[in-house]
């Protein structure tokens, strides 16, 4: 059965995301007379508030490893102490 149905859609292309490279979105039927530039403006909203925004870390890896040596020195020199002195 085909059914005959008259939808506007707003199609979102070249958005910085690795996984996805368009999105399309439907039109409520009840908003028929929505100017096209207001439409694409709240598309892109839209699509920045289901975005995940990528973090940068605070702490690099490297420093977060030289930390963690550093204290796994000091627990082993004061692991020596107690049992030496």
């Amino acid at each position: 059965m085909i059914k005959g149905v008259n939808k506007r859609v707003v199609e979102i292309i070249c958005m910085d995301n690795e996984y996805f490279e368009k999105a399309v979105l439907y039109v409520k039927s009840d908003k028929p007379d929505v100017p096209s530039a207001r439409l694409e403006t709240e598309a892109r909203m839209f699509m920045e508030g289901i975005t995940p925004v990528r973090r940068q870390e605070a702490i690099p890896l490297w420093l977060k490893l030289s930390v963690a040596a550093a204290l796994t020195v000091l627990l082993i020199l004061v692991v020596y102490l107690i049992i030496f002195m």
